[in-house]
């Protein structure tokens, strides 16, 4: 689908209904609500601060909704295993670990590495066959626990899972990196993504790849392995090659961040700050985080950086607080433009303006679905044109347009219109938790349902004999 500065989606929903001449006259007139994008801080799937949790300190992460949390990154130590298969309890620590991040209405991140301190270079595996078992072992956790499971970290290679330090090399050789990113690709399920280190490693491993390692749009969400490649940065905005992540011959920072800009367009991006990125001024910082379509950011680490982001001023507000309102997607509803009156023969006509003020778009396939209720009563109708995936920043305007048919005994009085953007998991799909909130102040969230209330006194009238 093509984007443009102002792109306008729209879709004609046809609904085949006789409607008699004189019952016509309720569609003539049109309302018009226009809205504004709120200033609050509140819990979204798949995008935002971060927390850090070891896979055998999991704990219960009550709370973390509280503070606009969403995420988890889930941190596995596999450095007892570089001789032999995870053990069974270990697989069950990590199942464990998912097991509380659904409980408590979040998603996972993961890591797995042979060790995650400085005194843990070279202590992965000299076996590649060991180091891809272990990774075929995962497959069976990733896939049960795939509603959960937003994005995983490579890994596996040298401290941290950082990809130097290794047996393998520093940076580990183009071989090992191949056999880890694509054995995770064959474990992980589409459409989740895993996340390399560095940009460069995208350009390396895919450069002999057929289509190459540029992403487009053309190419997104196709599930090929480039398209659910993404990266991490964890010494985010410490200038100039942010500890080695921009380290290519020829490529400065610049140029690095817009060839990053297009990719992570499509694929999320997130990392984590160091003590150095606490001298990155703030009005870069922000640039830097829109260019990257930043969606995640650890919130533990580095405090330093967190606290001069809370110092300065940025528009209004603190840095900080607008790197929490615009990490990932948010997506504010404009207008909307929706029939005065419906007989309840016909059909409900609509038109909703919104756009996107985060860094990022959503990156999970989601239903676009507008709900027409009056207490039990309820007709949802999904959009099925309608990809969220596409509603990047840089598409301007998002127009939905179409029509909600009425129930033949459908009473009269006033019905709610809502958008519903459900988590595409069958498992989640009836859990508000994991449906996207719009950021706007008339817009209502109906978090039991998961259901954005445009509006609530939408009127029907009993059908003409």
């Amino acid at each position: 689908m093509a984007q443009t500065h102002k792109a306008t989606i729209a879709l004609a929903l046809f609904i085949a209904m006789a409607i008699a001449p004189g019952k016509a006259k309720s569609q003539d007139s049109w309302r018009d609500i226009k809205f504004h994008e709120s200033t609050g801080v509140f819990p979204n799937p798949e995008r935002g601060f971060y927390a850090p949790r070891i896979s055998d300190r999991i704990g219960r992460l009550d709370g973390l909704r509280s503070r606009g949390i969403t995420l988890v990154l889930v941190e596995a130590d596999l450095k007892g295993f570089k001789d032999r298969d995870i053990s069974a309890e270990k697989l069950a620590e990590v199942q464990k670990a998912f097991a509380e991040v659904r409980r408590s209405g979040l998603k996972a991140i993961v890591r797995f590495a042979y060790g995650f301190t400085g005194r843990d270079y070279r202590t992965d595996p000299k076996d590649m066959d060991r180091i891809v078992g272990h990774i075929r072992q995962l497959k069976d956790l990733f896939q049960p626990n795939r509603d959960v499971l937003f994005a995983v970290q490579a890994g596996f290679l040298g401290p941290w899972g950082e990809w130097h330090g290794s047996n393998w090399g520093d940076p580990p050789s183009l071989e090992a990196r191949r056999s880890v990113l694509f054995g995770l690709l064959d474990a992980v399920p589409d459409p989740i993504t895993v996340h390399i280190r560095r940009p460069m490693f995208i350009r390396d491993i895919f450069a002999g790849e057929s289509g190459g390692s540029d992403l487009t749009e053309a190419s997104a969400y196709n599930g090929s392995r480039l398209s659910r490649t993404g990266w991490h940065d964890d010494a985010l905005l410490s200038l100039p090659t942010d500890m080695g992540t921009f380290a290519e011959r020829g490529w400065n920072r610049e140029r690095e961040l817009q060839w990053c800009a297009k990719h992570s367009r499509f694929t999320p991006f997130g990392g984590e700050s160091v003590p150095p990125s606490a001298r990155t001024p703030i009005d870069q910082v922000i640039r830097e985080l829109e260019l990257l379509h930043a969606t995640y950011i650890n919130s533990a680490y580095h405090q330093g950086t967190l606290e001069a982001w809370r110092k300065a001023e940025y528009k209004g507000a603190t840095g900080f607080q607008h790197v929490d309102r615009r990490l990932g997607y948010r997506l504010v509803a404009d207008r909307l433009r929706v029939a005065k009156m419906v007989d309840a023969a016909g059909s409900l006509r609509f038109e909703l303006n919104l756009h996107n003020a985060g860094f990022a778009s959503p990156h999970m396939p989601r239903e676009v679905a507008v709900v027409l209720s009056q207490g039990e009563s309820v007709n949802r109708v999904v959009l099925k044109d309608f990809d969220p995936r596409r509603w990047a920043p840089e598409a301007g305007t998002v127009t939905l347009r179409g029509a909600v048919p009425i129930a033949g005994k459908a009473r009269d009085g006033k019905w709610r219109l809502s958008l519903q953007l459900a988590d595409p998991s069958p498992s989640l799909q009836a859990d508000g938790r994991y449906a996207i909130r719009l950021a706007t102040e008339e817009v209502t969230f109906d978090e039991a349902k998961g259901l954005n209330v445009l509006a609530d006194d939408i009127e029907i009238v009993a059908a003409q004999k």
